[in-house]
């Protein structure tokens, strides 16, 4: 039988104590590539860090969340802001970039966020490189932006964690943007509902690790259980759904630019 073999689209990798172990956890299950994405000024050094040492497994996800462009000072954000913008053309994704409404509560701070997220967007479209979004209590404006850069763009954009609505799944796969799956589909009925609604096209998967679930921390080697769950709740092969998410993944990397190396 065949090796299965996975792609972890979102992962917080300088976050996880022994970034090496998880690299090496994670490929016994077949997880052969890692989106590493960054959150602010000290994880974007370490993301690069990783992205240099393992260049064959680690793509570089490079961006300011949006909850440290509300957290951070504007003088520390335009710092960081200038890094990306400087540091990007090294990275294969931006990201991690979007809104939280969670943290900007006021039409001052959701109106920072966005100026944030729009000028990275701008920079990725400058770059050609695709966009992984976050949108906590937020979900219909981060999916418009991302529909927005993916229709001028004609780049990959992916919505990571958006698995609360079939209404909204309607919308993003009418619009072509691609939606990954975390470990919350191990025990959220609300995400195993939405979940076959997911174009297969576009179908992604993620584990955000370090975020705990179940009382444990999420490690990308989860990649290998969340597929065996998604392939069971699909009524598909694992192999097929391996298969299809990792072209996906090539898809969603490749989309609306000229060709880059990229690990494999």
């Amino acid at each position: 039988m065949n090796r299965l073999r996975w792609t972890d689209t979102h992962c917080h990798l300088d976050q996880i104590e022994d970034p090496q172990k998880a690299l090496e956890d994670a490929l016994t299950s077949g997880v052969e590539r890692i989106v590493a994405v960054s959150e602010g000024p000290e994880s974007i050094e370490s993301i690069l860090h990783l992205g240099s040492r393992y260049p064959d497994r680690i793509l570089v996800g490079l961006g300011i969340h949006p909850v440290s462009a509300v957290r951070l000072s504007r003088e520390v954000v335009e710092e960081t802001l200038q890094t990306i913008q400087a540091r990007l053309p090294e990275a294969q994704v931006l990201g991690e970039v979007g809104l939280d409404h969670k943290w900007a509560t006021d039409e001052s701070s959701q109106t920072w966020q966005l100026e944030v997220l729009r000028r990275q967007l701008d920079w990725a479209a400058h770059e050609r490189i695709p966009a992984n979004f976050h949108s906590r209590r937020c979900e219909r404006a981060v999916m418009n932006e991302a529909i927005r850069f993916h229709q001028e763009t004609g780049l990959g954009a992916q919505l990571h964690w958006f698995t609360h609505s079939k209404k909204l799944i309607r919308i993003t796969n009418d619009a072509g943007i691609f939606i990954s799956v975390g470990p919350r589909i191990l025990d959220c009925d609300e995400t195993q509902k939405v979940v076959p609604t997911i174009d297969m096209d576009l179908l992604l998967l993620e584990t955000d690790s370090p975020v705990p679930f179940g009382g444990k921390s999420a490690r990308p080697e989860w990649i290998h259980e969340v597929g065996h769950h998604v392939a069971q709740l699909l009524g598909i092969d694992v192999t097929e759904l391996s298969i299809r998410t990792e072209a996906n993944f090539d898809r969603y990397l490749s989309m609306g630019r000229d060709s880059k190396e990229v690990p494999r």
